[in-house]
This record gives structure tokens, sequence and C-alpha cells, in this order.
């Protein structure tokens, strides 16, 4: 009893512990909350310019080169345009002859926009796009988010089924655990 009591402990803390900010679909990326295509964050009692410094200080010890990702309206908007190699797993059945699957590493280029007002922070729905150098062919394979006549490599079928549920747990980690950790580090900004 004592250990059913710890692992519910656990989870329930690791639930709370962890925001669901964005949840994917096959029309990308909306609000887990209402199912817009935006989330705002509540910051009472703090003005824009104050939110978009905190923000910009956050992101700027979080990329090697901010100057590269970020892309800036001065106290309106930042856009991050960052890349990750390597960054998103999916099981994957390399061909029709393969038994089994193999885990396929993709490179994530993706974009994300935030604006700010007095008390709040917008945060636009992150695009994204997953690629890796297939040396065979000579060129990069895509994992789009819808299939196409083009490319039947695809999170969603053209039934609308889900072929990569790893691959959607994978983004909606990634997205969600970003913005949390931005927001987590512009809080602590002026909190030395």
């Amino acid at each position: 009893m004592k250990a059913l009591y710890t692992l519910f402990t656990i989870v329930c803390l690791s639930q709370f512990s962890y925001a669901q900010y964005f949840t994917l679909t096959s029309n990308g990326f909306v609000s887990s909350k209402d199912k817009t295509d935006y989330i705002v964050i509540d910051k009472p009692n703090t003005k824009k310019n104050e939110l978009y410094r905190n923000v910009l200080s956050a992101l700027s010890s979080m990329y090697k080169d901010p100057k590269e990702v970020l892309s800036l309206a001065e106290n309106e908007s930042i856009t991050i345009n960052g890349y990750e190699p390597k960054s998103l797993a999916v099981k994957q059945k390399r061909n029709y002859l393969q038994i089994g699957k193999s885990t396929i590493e993709y490179d994530l280029s993706y974009s994300i926009t935030m604006l700010f007002k007095d008390d709040k922070i917008r945060i636009n729905r992150p695009s994204f796009e997953a690629r890796k150098w297939n040396s065979n062919i000579g060129d990069y394979e895509y994992l789009v988010l819808n299939e196409t006549n083009k490319n039947k490599n695809s999170i969603y079928n053209k039934k609308n089924e889900v072929d990569y549920p790893d691959a959607i747990s994978g983004l909606e980690n990634h997205f969600n655990n970003l913005i949390q950790e931005i927001l987590e580090k512009s809080n602590k900004i002026n909190n030395w």
C-alpha cells in the first residue's frame, strides 16, 4: 500500500510540474486550454517593456548566438527561429521488408512568436519542420504533419489517423518544455 501511495504521489507531482501549453493536431499546434492558435500568459502588474526585456534576457541566455536566432520588434514582439539537430526521435518502419521499427532522429527547425502587452504575453503556436539527411538519395527526408501526394512520411495519414504517436508526444514535449523554460528564466531575471 505504501508503494502504491508513493507511485501515486510521483505521478501527481510530475503532472503538476509539466505545463501543457500546446497540443499537436492534424491542423498544427493548438492551445491545450481553448483550441486557439495561441496562448496568453498573464503577468499581473508588469509593464510590457519589462516583460519584453525579461523574455529577451532569458532567450539570450538560452541560445549560443541569439542574434542569429531572434528577430525583434522592440518592445512589441520576439520571434525565435531555432534549429536543433537530431532532437526528434521517431520509431518508424523504414521499408516494407523491415521487421520491427527503427528509431530515426530528425533535425528540428522551428519558429515561435511572442507578443507583449501590459500584464500579458501572447505566444503564437509553434511552426516546425522535421528533416533528416538521407545519404542514399543525397537529399533530405521530411516528416510532415499531413500526408501529401509528394510525401507519405507523415504524422497524420490521409484518413486523419496518427501514424507516429511518438512524433506527437516528442513535438509536444519539446515545445511545451521550451516555453516553460523561457517563462521560468524570464521570471528569475530580476530575482537574483
